[in-house]
């Protein structure tokens, strides 16, 4: 960031708004790769006033025309107006120019996506990326992976859930790779708790993936709204998540980060996981593998995900019983400012009595969560399915079904945008 009112020399490669004193960000590169390009064609360094800038051709008659117009572009004086990253101004010189094989190009986000301004030029961008493919119809959620938008596809004519990745995540091909390895497997799996995929893609710099859209909101949308739900609406709850647990495990596939925002309720109560194997997909892009809340906590991962050890399916067993006590209390069963805190505090096996604070849970039940969010990878249920039938023996046998009455009346407040 230059102070204002100091210009030093060379200041000419530098964006508008960088010389102003504001921080710089991708559009700011993409302004500095155009003036440095610019300086090679035409051998001048770009006015500092950028509406003088003359067209390339006018210094250099025999400047190809593809240049001049990829450059004019880079270098305006509004970030909104230059390209959205640098793959997608190569793919516009590509599609001028001839062809070029360049799979790996990524961008950085765009700072922090948090204020109306910020939203508007997120989805500015978006929308240029999506192109014909799909129409941004409006925001859904954000998280620490990404944006969710409700979109309507225009080849199948039907409104979708499309997830955007957070450009930051998605520098490292590698990274890139596993996530559509995980998001392949994940729409490998059809079960009726589990959002399904449809599509995995991407342009500019940009990687996404379409999904079921749930007319509904998420559990931490509902506790928030209502408060703690009834006994027989959690023991629904856990028998379809469990359910749902047991299919994914059998096919090699574990969440990592199991959570109330990711678990949507349908108008008729039907429970619906989302998110698969993405913390596994953008593992080493921060902390705990992105299992936080949206408190930035990660207040429903296991000690051994916070620990860094290895993970699998008695990770998310873990998770499942923790979103359980949240449901049934209103906050997770261990809670911290800090993951220290959280993790101190998860070691000591010291869970919350249940029993006291709603009197209708029973010893039995009380034991089974218990055991499934044993500090202790080892003390745990070892599969979904014992996890269940442990379950359905405290609770009294199956799954008592009520035709999604109690989310009929518990969502009435939501209305599809």
């Amino acid at each position: 960031v230059i102070p204002a009112g100091e210009v030093p020399s060379g200041t000419a490669f530098l964006s508008p708004e960088v010389r102003k004193g504001a921080a710089g960000d991708p559009a700011s590169d993409i302004y500095t790769a155009g003036a440095i390009l610019y300086f090679a064609t035409t051998g001048q360094e770009p006015p500092v006033d950028t509406t003088n800038i003359r067209p390339p051709s006018e210094l250099r008659p025999n400047c190809p025309r593809a240049i001049e117009r990829i450059l004019l572009r880079a270098l305006q004086p509004s970030a909104d107006d230059r390209y959205l990253s640098a793959s997608e101004m190569l793919e516009d010189f590509a599609s001028d120019a001839g062809t070029f094989e360049n799979p790996a190009v990524h961008v950085a986000q765009r700072g922090n996506v948090t204020d109306t301004d910020e939203v508007r030029h997120w989805e500015k961008r978006l929308r240029r990326a999506l192109g014909d493919d799909y129409e941004l119809l409006g925001t859904l959620g954000a998280g620490g992976y990404g944006r969710v938008y409700r979109v309507r596809d225009l080849h199948l004519e039907r409104e979708v859930a499309l997830k955007v990745l957070h450009p930051q995540l998605t520098t490292d091909p590698a990274v890139v790779e596993r996530f559509r390895r995980e998001a392949q497997l994940a729409a490998r799996i059809n079960h009726p708790n589990i959002v399904n995929i449809y599509d995995i893609g991407g342009r500019a710099g940009l990687i996404w993936y379409t999904m079921e859209l749930v007319n509904g909101p998420s559990l931490g949308q509902l506790v928030e709204q209502f408060g703690p739900l009834r006994l027989d609406q959690v023991q629904r709850l856990l028998k379809e998540a469990l359910s749902a647990l047991s299919q994914a495990h059998s096919s090699g596939l574990v969440h990592r980060d199991l959570k109330p925002e990711n678990m949507l309720i349908e108008p008729d109560g039907r429970l619906r996981i989302t998110d698969f194997g993405l913390a596994l997909a953008l593992r080493g892009q921060g902390r705990f593998g992105g299992a936080t809340s949206q408190s930035g906590t990660p207040q429903f991962a296991s000690p051994e995900q916070l620990l860094g050890e290895r993970v699998d399916q008695r990770s998310d067993l873990y998770s499942l019983a923790a979103v359980a006590y949240f449901v049934l209390l209103g906050e997770p069963p261990f809670q911290g400012h800090t993951v220290e805190q959280v993790l101190a505090k998860q070691t000591t096996n010291q869970w919350p009595a249940l029993g006291e604070r709603r009197s209708e849970v029973s010893e039995d039940l009380e034991r089974v969560l218990q055991r499934a969010l044993h500090s202790e990878v080892e003390e745990r249920y070892p599969n979904a399915p014992e996890f269940l039938q442990a379950l359905n023996r405290a609770t009294g046998g199956g799954l008592r079904r009520r035709s999604g009455e109690w989310a009929k009346s518990a969502l009435k407040w939501w209305k599809p945008s």
